[in-house]
């Protein structure tokens, strides 16, 4: 399971894949009824983005590098690193600079929160207005996505959770995950185009819609 900035990347690009390729990480559980098609057959490409990663070799190299110092945290910290390391990357894949691709996707999001379940607006409103995905690019924006992270785990659990301190892996790991990801990431893009037979967008599915309709 890669994070929110390659699931962004991966989508079409339109708002409603955006806000679908975001919802499984945002409102787990089955899929809200009335959502639209666009909406949905994002949040079903989530879903395939997440098996094929989980299962991935090369994703799980890159997360034995973090298994013995966090353990069961290591398939989490693999997607957050694989994020930075695409942030870091962004001119290799995508024409757009980074700040301009997430200056477009918080307008998308700002306007459509009429697509999303209930559950995923307040969290919306909290990636736009704390700048998450801009964390990814730096060093210093991981220790801040880090400790959200371990907040998050450390009041779910019941005890404390540090995961900032895997920042202080980089320097020894940055090498050989950036050979990891460089090897992984062009592998997803060619299953997600292979794979993604669903509408593009919502004019897409409104076109369908009205060709099916009788005479």
């Amino acid at each position: 399971m890669v994070n929110f900035l390659a699931h962004l990347y991966l989508a079409e690009p339109t708002a409603a894949s955006r806000i679908g390729n975001l919802l499984p990480d945002m409102a787990p559980g089955p899929l809200s009824d009335g959502l639209h098609p666009v909406v949905v057959a994002g949040a079903k490409n989530h879903k395939r983005i997440d098996a094929f990663t989980d299962t991935h070799p090369v994703f799980l190299r890159s997360r034995g590098r973090f298994r013995e110092r966090h353990g069961r945290f290591s398939g989490i910290l693999t997607d957050l690193f694989y994020d930075h390391i695409l942030a870091r990357s962004w001119e290799r894949y995508h024409d757009e600079p980074l700040d301009t691709f997430i200056d477009l996707v918080h307008d998308e999001l700002a306007q459509h929160y009429d697509l999303m379940p209930e559950p995923m607006r307040p969290i919306i409103g909290r990636l736009i207005e704390q700048g998450w995905l801009r964390c990814y690019a730096t060093a210093e924006g991981m220790a801040v996505v880090l400790g959200m992270m371990s907040g998050r785990f450390s009041e779910r659990l019941g005890r404390p959770v540090d995961l900032v301190s895997a920042v202080d892996d980089l320097p020894e790991l940055n090498e050989a995950l950036a050979d990891d990801f460089d090897e992984f990431f062009p592998q997803l893009i060619q299953y997600v185009k292979s794979h993604n037979h669903e509408p593009r967008s919502l004019a897409d599915t409104e076109m369908a819609t009205v060709a099916r309709q009788p005479g």
